[in-house]
């Protein structure tokens, strides 16, 4: 459960307003005075913001770099077009990024690839951290794309970017070709900045969406420096000491946000642990049902096997009876067949499960990440009762029913 919820969120709540969560663009978001009201009234171990710059943001980044990431959506000739209305700078151009600021408290939610993010807690620092992608298992899948640790980026902030037609370099109307449209920036100034960290950064306390060029990371103060004040807050994340200090923020928040026009939401880890218990239900639900079936399947087959075995032998259990063997003995040599078989059936049970488990583990790993193969013996110890009752109890009902006739009718009837 743990590994699903730290992927849904990274902090125990996280706080902002509607827009944010459903990806909706807005000018503002969660408040100042909003976030210093629920800080007032929660008990937080950590907390901080995660700031949005307001001002049209780039990062520059080398044409084959930003090739590579629409050659995934756009055909060669829609590429070359797109290239062609893009600002240049030699082989560079101009990526649309999505620049993130964060307090200095929330650099222990990033997960260092490669590289150090100490430099960015140093004051008066350029530095910054590129946000990278990874899978669901960790794995950087294009390391190619991304800038390497030590590399200069460079920065354009704009007061204001404007789309213009190129063919006639007016202001483009609704009318425009989407080939003819052209980005102007108005009051843009670059800054330079050293890549010290290729970074994950958590999907739950990020934009919470994508783009074409470089997702970033810088500290609150060299954003709010770099784009002349253009920084506000975005979201607050908080957690919590413990279990009781959680319970009262989350009763806090759900009163705080109630209602159908609220101007805040919040994710918390209890939400993401009770769509974790949805989600285990209905594979309980369907994996028990599938495992009932199979095992009423089993039980009646091992029932079948065992009472066919004593029937087709019931005339050579009439010559044994007819040369000695009392009653008693047959019974008991049936039901220690029985048990015999019962404890065969539990141990191959146990071998298949020892080989199969790890490679189905493997399969259902491979298909929810979250999955984690842990072998357990308890359902084959449950399953001993159940086979040796079955064992003792077949052979003897068997027994009892054929020894109501005598020897010579039992010979009679085998013929």
């Amino acid at each position: 459960m743990e590994k699903y919820v730290s992927s849904m969120t990274c902090a125990d709540f996280i706080v902002s307003t509607p827009d944010y969560f459903r990806f909706n663009p807005a000018d503002e978001f969660i408040t100042p005075e909003q976030i210093e009201e629920i800080a007032a009234n929660t008990k937080a171990s950590l907390s901080g913001t995660g700031y949005t710059v307001r001002k049209p943001a780039y990062l520059w980044m080398t044409e084959d770099a930003l090739r590579q990431n629409y050659a995934r959506y756009e055909s060669a000739e829609q590429l070359d077009s797109h290239m062609s209305r893009m600002e240049h700078r030699g082989n560079m151009v101009m990526g649309d990024s999505r620049i993130e600021a964060l307090d200095n408290s929330l650099f222990d939610k990033l997960q260092v690839f490669d590289g150090d993010i100490s430099p960015m807690l140093k004051p008066d620092n350029n530095a910054i951290a590129i946000a990278v992608s990874l899978d669901d298992y960790g794995n950087l899948p294009n390391p190619e794309y991304y800038p390497e640790v030590g590399d200069t980026i460079t920065a354009t902030y704009a007061d204001d970017v404007k789309y213009i037609d190129s063919r006639t370099g007016e202001l483009c109307t609704e009318d425009t070709p989407e080939e003819y449209l052209q980005a102007k920036l108005y009051g843009a100034r670059d800054v330079e900045y050293t890549v010290c960290a290729l970074v994950e950064l958590p999907y739950s306390m990020g934009y919470r969406y994508g783009g074409s060029g470089y997702d970033a990371v810088l500290s609150v103060d060299t954003a709010q420096r770099d784009s002349g004040g253009a920084t506000t807050p975005m979201l607050y994340l908080f957690d919590t000491a413990d279990e009781a200090d959680e319970a009262e923020a989350e009763q806090y928040l759900s009163v705080l946000t109630a209602g159908e026009f609220s101007p805040l939401m919040y994710e918390s880890k209890a939400t993401a642990r009770s769509e974790f218990a949805q989600f285990r239900q209905m594979f309980l639900l369907i994996g028990g049902i599938l495992c009932a079936i199979i095992g009423l399947v089993g039980l009646l087959n091992f029932f079948n096997a065992m009472m066919t075995g004593i029937l087709s032998r019931r005339h050579e259990f009439a010559v044994l009876q007819a040369v000695g063997m009392t009653n008693r003995q047959l019974k008991t040599m049936l039901i220690y067949e029985g048990l015999f078989y019962a404890m065969s059936s539990v141990a191959v049970a146990f071998i298949l499960s020892l080989a199969v488990g790890p490679l189905a583990g493997k399969m259902l790993g491979s298909m929810f990440w979250f999955f984690e193969y842990q072998f357990t013996v308890l359902p084959v110890l449950l399953t001993i009762p159940v086979f040796l009752l079955l064992g003792l109890l077949i052979p003897c009902m068997m027994y009892d029913n054929a020894a109501k006739c005598s020897v010579v009718e039992q010979l009679r009837d085998a013929q």
